[in-house]
């Protein structure tokens, strides 16, 4: 029952994925939700029932591994002292509801997501469906741009939603040319793929008007790039130009998509002549961190409740704007809502996500190390898109908790087979390039 209930928890994990990023599909996504949680709780009954019976495994996938005990006791800590914050909250009923939808749910979607990833194949299908689904949002924007316009509410969550999704699913671009058992067979399908996937995120990116996104994937791709040469030096080495002219002409991409955004931004939300280092001058969230700053210190300890808006009302009476209603960066939100000791849980989190990518990539097995590798610009990407924003919130922190438990159930897995029952590994004394 174990073992099924998996590839059940499986299927309903890639359909969530697929349909999180629209905001068109709510029916089907709360299918998907609940279709999550029914497994979750049969596997429960489960792993209840063999450990009163005494009875042996149902299968090879019917062993249940546990999360990393640093990762787990760091998001237990961060998730349970934002829980605390409605006991303080200065809106409780707003903050319950915040940490209902933010902290268990979100809780739970990880949970589903870790216990999913129960092989390789179960993570290609997982990662596969959501590149699948990020081309077909992806075309549906680049038509109904070139039929007069595109409307980033009704399909995307909006612009700035969708650009966070572009940033979390970069990395898993790279897929297709990871090692096996993970990576596609034929190199040179794998390699179009790669390319393919690349230009719909540069497609889809300057859709969305945003800065933010081409330092963020410049991060993730020059990320990627550094750790894979650290990692495989012998494949660099055989051919170093061709690897520093791919990654300089992608950043410089990147770049030039920059200053066209920032142009663009310029002319059309300033007045007339405005320059782009005097929209960066006067970026309203200036005002708004100074704001925040002095909110800070009213509570520097505790916060004012867990919830992004939680001082929405205020801030949009004291700076007039109605778009500035949270603090525009994931590290000063943090602390806003649960004080200092709640950014410190956050940071502390992201830190032991990071420890434990660094201890796959390190590994002497390629897949694992491709999966440490993939984590660490997920992790990347997601901070520098957050310096200027706070996406921590609805589809995006699921997104980005699911992408985690996803390459962390996988890689606990990964790591506890013995070497030379590893699918895909290479043989003993293999050149890894280290």
């Amino acid at each position: 029952m174990i073992e099924h209930s998996t590839r059940w928890l499986g299927g309903f994990a890639a359909a969530y994925l697929v349909l999180l990023p629209t905001n068109a599909a709510v029916a089907p996504r709360s299918i998907a939700f609940g279709g999550l949680l029914l497994m979750l709780v049969l596997l429960a009954v489960a792993t209840g029932r063999a450990r009163v019976t005494g009875g042996p495994p149902d299968g090879p996938g019917s062993t249940l591994p546990a999360p990393p005990r640093a990762v787990a006791a760091a998001f237990a800590a961060w998730a349970l002292w934002s829980a605390a914050s409605w006991f303080w909250s200065l809106r409780p009923t707003y903050s319950a509801d915040q940490i209902e939808r933010e902290v268990f749910d979100t809780a739970l979607v990880a949970l589903a997501f870790f216990l999913a990833a129960r092989d390789a194949f179960a993570v290609r299908v997982m990662i596969g469906l959501a590149l699948a689904g990020f081309a077909v949002l992806t075309s549906l924007a680049l038509g109904l741009a070139a039929d007069g316009g595109w409307d980033a509410g009704r399909w995307h969550h909006g612009t700035g939603v969708w650009s966070m999704w572009i940033v979390l699913i970069a990395p898993f671009a790279l897929l297709p040319i990871a090692p096996p058992p993970l990576g596609a067979r034929r190199r040179r399908a794998a390699f179009a793929l790669l390319v393919a996937l690349v230009a719909l995120l540069l497609a889809s990116a300057r859709l969305t008007d945003n800065r933010m996104v081409w330092l963020a994937l410049g991060a993730v791709f020059a990320t990627a790039a550094l750790l894979a040469a650290a990692r495989w030096r012998a494949a660099f080495w055989r051919s170093p130009l061709r690897w520093a002219a791919a990654l300089v002409a992608l950043l410089m991409v990147f770049s030039l998509l920059f200053v066209d955004a920032a142009r663009e931004k310029a002319a059309v939300h300033y007045p007339p002549h405005t320059t782009v280092e005097d929209t960066l001058k006067h970026d309203p969230r200036l005002a708004l961190w100074d704001y925040t700053a002095g909110r800070i210190r009213e509570r520097p300890m505790t916060g004012h409740g867990f919830g992004r808006a939680i001082l929405a009302p205020e801030m949009e009476r004291a700076l007039h704007d109605p778009l500035l209603t949270h603090a525009h960066n994931v590290f000063v939100s943090q602390w806003l809502q649960t004080g200092a000791v709640g950014a410190a849980l956050f940071v502390a989190l992201l830190a032991a996500l990071a420890w434990r990518y660094a201890a796959y990539f390190r590994a002497r097995d390629d897949a694992l190390a491709f999966v440490g590798l993939v984590g660490l610009t997920l992790l990347v990407g997601f901070v520098v898109k957050n310096l200027t924003d706070d996406f921590l919130f609805r589809s995006n922190a699921k997104e980005f908790f699911a992408l985690n438990a996803l390459l962390l159930g996988f890689g606990t897995r990964r790591a506890a087979e013995p070497a030379d029952r590893r699918e895909g590994s290479a043989p003993t004394g293999a050149d890894t390039g280290r």
